[in-house]
């Protein structure tokens, strides 16, 4: 008789067995399997020190209700298993390891149990027990294979929605602190970035500990490493920190730059596994790159900001008899600059000039249109040219240099008439209508629309005279502020005529200020458009 009888019962234990091997110790296994015609033996070993998980074994004396499984958890449950089914079990611990064994005896050699007749006659009964052990080995085998794959696509899903997470984040100080949000509890029982400066010293950026308080003291013996900390970035990979910080430290390095440190740390000092370090590796890997694209992400729109800084004015005149005020709202975070400007210009005989204008598109070449359009324009009317003249000019310099982009523009001049009225010749180049807000409170869209620059070889765009009383406003914007969408819903020019009116005789400022506030205030959405706003006031006090 061979060791069928036993064969279902050590391909269970030497499974589980094999399964706490991969789950916890983490390492490469080692299977040793003897059958004899008196039973079969199986050890597995593994190359991690340590004690052995008994979770389960001791809830086995203390389920409720005395109960085996009471308390019975996913790991350790092979030690529960081979105490039920094995003859005879135990532990052993060699020099870079620790193991399981277990006997499973014939149920012939079983006390109680009879011998079959004639079994010392079968011949071949060691040859039978050979294959009994080659296909345990097999299976335990395959089931190891299985968990290592299973652990592998773990991983890889891990890596895939950190890298996901990371690459949302354009934001330098929100990536740093994500990092070791990332790593803890999965990776590491705590972890620190730390970044690098122009002289290459390190700077705490983010840390996170399984137990925060605990996070102080972690803190504390990182300052009193910090120059082991600085040594390990010297080389290259994974350099193990020694007391009193016990962990490893990984450089942040992003296109051949070293950007800092990400430093992990384990419960009890022990050393993680291979597959930790290397996924440790791979998620550094991606922050470095992810915290560069935020640097640089950052110091495009620092030089969008400033360059669409240097299309406005830097500050709107103070004149006698003139209020203005102003409002700017660029797109967002993003690294365009619009078309959207306006500009005040002084005119022969204390006369004024308010432009407003939008170039269509965004990015380096709608600011270079938009500067060539304020430029070409302060130009033309310092020369002393009628407004007719200085469209058509524009007109005929976006046509030859325009790249095919066109640009809207009002063009309102000022003129001083006796008894404080304020006179102003209005030119509308495909420029929305500016509201003006009369004295009775009421508001009106005034001008007449002309076509756009940029377009046709010739413009045509009529003068309208508006006269302002004391203390009436005119208010002149972008498509931002009529175009600012709530759903299937955009803000149009009725809805903001009727915001306008209950401003009168508010100061210039205070109007740009809750007109901005209202058209922020529609949607929730961040702006798609850059929105400008400019507001032209007859104070009265000339």
């Amino acid at each position: 008789m061979d060791l069928v009888a036993v064969l279902d019962e050590a391909l269970l234990l030497t499974t589980e067995l094999v399964t706490n091997g991969v789950v916890h110790a983490r390492t490469e296994l080692e299977i040793e399997i003897l059958a004899t015609p008196q039973g079969v033996s199986v050890m597995v070993l593994d190359h991690r020190c340590g004690p052995l998980s008994l979770t389960a074994w001791s809830a086995k004396t203390s389920a409720p209700g005395g109960g085996p499984f009471g308390q019975l958890q996913d790991r350790g449950r092979g030690l529960f298993l081979v105490d039920r089914l094995a003859d005879r079990w135990g532990t052993v611990h060699h020099g870079d390891g620790k193991g399981v064994w277990f006997r499973l005896d014939r149920p012939t050699t079983r006390p109680g149990c009879a011998e079959p007749p004639g079994l010392a006659h079968v011949p071949g009964t060691i040859g039978a027990e050979e294959p009994s052990a080659e296909r345990v080995a097999l299976l335990a085998e395959n089931s190891r294979l299985r968990l290592a794959d299973t652990e592998r696509r773990a991983w890889l899903t891990f890596l895939a929605e950190a890298g996901e997470l990371l690459a949302q984040s354009l934001d330098v100080e929100l990536t740093l602190a994500l990092i070791p949000r990332l790593v803890v509890p999965r990776l590491g029982y705590w972890c620190t970035v730390h970044t690098t400066d122009a002289s290459g010293d390190l700077h705490l950026a983010s840390a996170t500990h399984s137990d925060e308080d605990l996070l102080g003291g972690l803190l504390d013996r990182l300052r009193a490493a910090g120059t082991a900390l600085r040594g390990t970035l010297r080389g290259e990979g994974v350099a193990a920190l020694g007391a009193p910080v016990d962990g490893y430290a990984v450089p942040l390095v992003a296109r051949g730059q070293l950007l800092g440190a990400l430093t992990v740390g384990r419960a009890g000092a022990t050393w993680p596994h291979n597959d930790e370090i290397a996924v440790v590796e791979d998620i550094a890997r991606r922050a470095a790159l992810a915290v560069d694209n935020a640097r640089i992400h950052a110091d495009l729109r620092t030089v969008a900001r400033e360059l669409q800084r240097s299309l406005l004015p830097p500050q709107l005149p103070k004149v006698l008899g003139l209020d203005f005020g102003a409002e700017y709202v660029p797109v967002g975070e993003t690294v365009d600059v619009g078309g959207d400007f306006y500009d005040v210009m002084a005119l022969p005989e204390d006369r004024w000039l308010v432009v407003v204008g939008d170039v269509s598109g965004k990015g380096v070449q709608v600011a270079t249109i938009t500067g060539l359009v304020r430029d070409v324009t302060r130009a033309l009317v310092h020369d002393g040219r009628p407004l007719t003249d200085v469209l058509s000019r524009l007109n005929e310099t976006l046509v030859e240099r325009g790249g095919g982009r066109f640009c809207t523009l009002a063009l309102a001049s000022t003129l001083r008439r006796p008894g404080g009225l304020l006179e102003v010749g209005l030119h509308l180049a495909g420029h929305d209508q500016p509201i003006h807000i009369q004295a009775d409170g009421s508001a009106r869209l005034v001008g007449r629309c002309g076509t756009a620059l940029g377009l046709f070889d010739t413009v045509k765009s009529p003068r309208v005279l508006i006269s302002l009383h004391p203390g009436e406003t005119l208010v002149f914007y972008t498509d931002g502020v009529t175009e600012r969408r709530r759903g299937e819903e955009l803000l149009g020019q009725e809805r903001l005529r009727q915001e306008a009116a209950t401003l009168a005789g508010f100061p210039a400022e205070v109007v740009a200020a809750r007109l901005r506030a209202a058209a922020l205030g529609f949607s929730p959405e961040s702006p798609v458009d850059d929105i400008a706003i400019l507001v032209l006031r007859n104070d009265g006090s000339a």
